[in-house]
C-alpha cells in the first residue's frame, strides 16, 4: 500500500502556485488556467510524488485563507481518515479535480 501525502498551497494566478516551502512553482502546461486563486489542499500518493503538482495530484479548494484549508483538512481527517486518501484514478494519471469544499 502506498502512502498518501498532502500539502497546503497558495495558487496565486492561472500559471503559478506557492508551495508550503514558500517556493513559486509553475503548473504543468495541461494545468494552466484550471485553478482560481486561493488556497488548496493537494493530495497525492507517494507513487505520484515525482509529479507533485501535475496530473498525479488531487486539488481540493479553493479556500479563502490558509487557515480555512488547514481546518478543512483537519475535519476531513477527523471525520473519516479515508477521505484524505488519493482517489484511485489520481495515481493513474487522471487530471486533478477541483471541488468547492469551503
Amino acid at each position: 500500500m502506498t502512502g498518501t501525502w498532502y500539502e497546503i498551497v497558495h495558487v496565486i494566478n492561472a500559471r503559478y502556485l506557492i508551495d508550503s516551502g514558500s517556493y513559486q512553482r509553475a503548473f504543468e502546461p495541461a494545468q494552466v488556467g484550471r485553478f482560481s486563486p486561493g488556497f488548496y489542499i493537494v493530495l497525492w500518493s507517494s507513487s505520484a510524488a515525482n509529479s507533485r503538482y501535475g496530473n498525479g495530484a488531487h486539488y481540493i479548494g479553493p479556500f479563502p485563507t490558509r487557515r480555512r484549508a488547514e481546518e478543512a483538512h483537519e475535519m476531513m481527517d477527523a471525520r473519516e481518515p479515508s477521505m484524505v486518501r488519493v482517489p484511485s484514478g489520481a495515481a493513474a494519471g487522471i487530471a486533478p479535480c477541483v471541488s468547492d469544499y469551503a
